[in-house]
């Protein structure tokens, strides 16, 4: 395994409410895009692997995503599947296209997000187990719980968690295509609806139509582009598969076993990163990867994203795109595509100076999934 692996290109569709596009058209935009963006043609990928997304995969049963997908595409590739770990699938799998590359079972890895929940009701609203006879529905239900935790343990505050949102829409505003532009005051924050308390609306992502695509090459590949790349230094998952039935489930995230195996085999630590792009379905699982990566101390994550912490110009650059919670729901990927842009230099308004090393992560289904990819800028 030392053939090395590199990202080449990236691309995406249009996100919001799409009711007239269906989930495998803003796929095949979104790969085709990619594809694209590293001067490569569709008949030179080898790879392909999907993150179905929830209503297609969650909902539809594990089907077989990557058969159809790959057919729209016309591609017989040699190394393909698809991977449900909810909002840690496109993490997931461009650290798993990175291993088939090292491995030599395909040179081009096409890695593919797409859903559309929004044009879906109920793609997140789904019952968990017993629980919902109660009344514990969705996603939002499980997080209020960790937030809930979160507070009594370290006492953190509700303004806290509107310092998450705050940061989100002001790195949104400097995003062109994000869907939440608007700045907010802590006084919006704090008249925005309940859902599940200690929880607002505004502490929750956004629901998008849409689709966004990675592909990963073979250095020995990307060494023949003239398109700029970026490195992939190291991964990392850990998974919590037991979920209330682990009596520390929400005190902290899978993250805090696999970060520092992502740092080790990187050789990097935590003031390396210059910018981190965290999976941010609700504010409170910012806050908590902010502890679980090493960038604060346990419990003092709320006091160090206040005053602007995590917003542009920040201590730490989080979400410069605006994440799931400002730019779009794009499972991950998007994060994943920022993080490339960033470190190529292409983030336009919003770019971070001198930009190096990116932290990329993905959190998913009942707080039970976590991936983590470091990557460098090619220099």
């Amino acid at each position: 395994m030392s053939r090395g692996a590199v990202i080449a290109g990236v691309g995406h569709s249009e996100f919001g409410r799409l009711p007239g596009l269906t989930p495998w058209q803003l796929e095949t935009t979104a790969a085709r895009a990619a594809v694209a963006d590293a001067g490569l043609e569709p008949g030179d990928v080898d790879g392909l692997l999907t993150d179905p997304g929830p209503a297609q995969g969650i909902l539809d049963g594990i089907t077989p995503h990557f058969l159809r997908l790959g057919a729209q595409l016309g591609l017989d590739p040699d190394y393909a599947g698809s991977e449900i770990l909810g909002g840690a699938g496109s993490v997931g799998i461009v650290g798993r296209a990175v291993l088939a590359v090292e491995a030599g079972l395909c040179s081009a890895c096409l890695c593919v997000y797409g859903d559309s929940p929004l044009s879906q009701p109920a793609a997140f609203g789904y019952g968990r187990g017993d629980d919902a006879v109660f009344g514990f529905f969705g996603a939002v239900g499980m997080h209020a719980l960790a937030a809930r935790r979160h507070a009594h343990n370290y006492g953190t505050r509700p303004e806290q968690l509107g310092e998450v949102v705050l940061a989100a829409r002001a790195h949104a505003a400097l995003t062109p295509h994000a869907l939440k532009r608007e700045l907010l005051s802590m006084d919006d924050y704090l008249a925005s609806k309940p859902v599940a308390e200690p929880l607002r609306a505004l502490d929750c992502c956004m629901v998008s139509d849409g689709a966004a695509a990675v592909l990963v090459l073979s250095a020995e590949r990307a060494a023949r582009l003239e398109r700029s790349t970026v490195r992939v230094l190291s991964q990392a998952q850990a998974h919590s598969l037991q979920t209330m039935g682990n009596g520390t489930h929400f005190d902290q995230l899978p993250a805090a076993r696999s970060a520092p195996r992502l740092f080790e085999r990187a050789g990097l630590e935590p003031s390396d990163v210059d910018l981190a792009l965290l999976y941010d379905c609700f504010s409170i699982v910012l806050l908590m990867q902010l502890e679980d990566y090493g960038f604060c101390a346990r419990g003092e994550a709320g006091s160090f994203v206040e005053n602007g912490g995590i917003a542009p110009g920040g201590r730490l650059p989080v979400n410069t795109s605006g994440g799931l919670l400002a730019e779009c729901y794009g499972g991950g990927m998007m994060h994943v595509i920022e993080a490339v842009r960033q470190l190529r230099g292409e983030a336009g308004e919003r770019q971070v100076a001198d930009a190096s090393v990116a932290l990329v992560s993905g959190h998913g289904l009942g707080m039970n999934t976590h991936t983590g990819l470091l990557l460098g800028a090619d220099r």
